[in-house]
């Protein structure tokens, strides 16, 4: 039978950079600005380097446990069944949340350039569209996300190149930190803000140890190429805010889509539609992806970590999950209606916090005191920074999901039964298999 092919370090360094760098920078560097001033390039600077701490935390659990599964993994192992399916479930619900974020991201930046947009109506119609089509399967994903990250990359390249020449050491001129700001928040409690918004620009990275099983190595590169990815993507987010900074000073908070606006200033009135182009399908690609890839961690949860009910694993006659689909849909949508882009990728931000706490506990378990330690002191800093409304509706969730796990009697027989039948029909196409031969 033939192998999969598993991912070569670099293959893992482009997966990870185009899971981490999507719509944040080009449509949050205004917000993080409003809060912080020029300051919010010390909170770009700060939360990179507490993220790259919360990485090699992953780092060291994927040295332990180099199965698929990321954060859920390390705390099923580390500390049981229960907190085990409280992670699972948030890493699940991450996925979603980020689908109905990167959605937003999209209508928002569309509306750049057609701002009468029917934004809800048309962010359903996406959700649900890409819901009907997962639930046939496609072959064209891998590709789309090729493609999807070469766009990003090009756009990333024009924008540094053109843009660069725009820069005014005039824009960077602000009154101290912890006395006023021209900030919307100013003092520390602005700067708290940015610190915890840019968080939601580095969230993509805890994708990467979901896919621990498809690696080469993934004891060795893991590590590796999570530092390696942190570090490039710290770089691109600094060099992008300051730009957009240097180029747009005060007038960066009166945009949708700040990077298109500089590079209208280079180009004209062309670039505005130009750039939220490039930047739309970038963001369609990661929706996409998105779509395709969350169901299948509410699936793996119950066929290998015995979480959540079977029925929920079962694939259709196309070979995918249909109920996980159908779970991932419907949660998709109520999550995209529930918000502006602002506040989901705060919830996005707070999903995130759970794993982040859960892997440096796990870290502090397993006797890996200062990363462990570092890593759950910079989750706690986050409380800090989210909305009232982001916090009610994300301890919600938790208070929900702990209320679903002690009511609803997981069916061990059936799973039993159905790991049983999975098995028996992976011998029997082996045997088939080997007869053709």
């Amino acid at each position: 039978m033939k192998e999969n092919k598993l991912l070569s370090p670099a293959a893992i360094f482009l997966l990870g950079v185009n899971s981490i760098i999507g719509s944040g920078i080009f449509l949050l560097s205004g917000k993080i600005y409003e809060d912080a001033g020029i300051w919010s390039l010390l909170a770009i600077l700060c939360a990179g380097l507490s993220i790259f701490v919360i990485a090699f935390a992953y780092a060291n659990m994927s040295k332990i446990y180099s199965k698929n599964g990321g954060a859920f993994v390390y705390a099923k192992e580390t500390f049981g069944r229960f907190p085990g399916f409280i992670v699972g479930m948030v890493t699940w619900l991450l996925g979603t949340v980020t689908l109905a974020t990167e959605v937003s991201a999209l209508l928002t930046a569309m509306k750049m350039i057609l701002p009468n947009l029917n934004s809800r109506l048309i962010g359903i119609i996406i959700i649900l569209a890409l819901g009907i089509i997962s639930y046939f399967g496609s072959s064209i994903i891998a590709g789309l996300d090729n493609l999807t990250s070469f766009v990003k990359i090009v756009l990333i390249l024009v924008f540094i190149f053109t843009c660069l020449w725009l820069v005014r050491g005039l824009n960077f001129s602000s009154p101290n930190l912890l006395t006023a700001s021209s900030a919307n928040l100013g003092g520390f409690k602005g700067f708290l803000s940015a610190y915890g918004t840019v968080f939601f620009f580095f969230t993509g990275f805890s994708f990467l140890p979901v896919n621990a099983e498809k690696m080469k190595n993934p004891a060795k590169n893991l590590p590796k190429m999570m530092s390696l990815v942190m570090l490039t993507c710290l770089a691109v987010y600094l060099i992008i805010q300051t730009i957009t900074i240097g180029a747009l000073g005060p007038e960066l908070t009166k945009t949708l889509v700040p990077a298109a606006t500089a590079f209208s200033k280079i180009v004209g009135n062309i670039g505005i539609p130009l750039f939220v182009v490039g930047i739309c399908f970038s963001i369609f690609g990661v929706i996409v992806a998105t779509t395709f890839n969350t169901p299948t961690i509410l699936a793996s949860l119950a066929q290998a970590h015995e979480d959540v009910p079977m029925f929920v694993s079962k694939n259709n006659r196309f070979g995918t999950p249909t109920w996980a689909i159908i779970l991932t849909t419907v949660c998709g949508i109520a999550l995209f209606l529930s918000g502006n882009y602002v506040f989901l990728s705060g919830l996005t931000v707070f999903m995130s916090f759970v794993q982040y706490l859960s892997t440096g506990l796990a870290n502090i378990k397993k006797k890996f005191l200062l990363i462990g330690i570092g890593s759950v002191l910079f989750s706690l800093v986050l409380l800090t920074s989210f909305t009232l409304s982001v916090l009610i509706l994300g301890l919600g969730i938790l208070i929900l999901l702990v209320m679903i796990y002690f009511v609803v009697k997981l069916d061990d027989d059936e799973r039993e039964k159905w790991l049983k039948e999975h098995q028996e029909k992976s011998k029997g196409a082996d045997v088939n298999t080997v007869k053709r031969l």
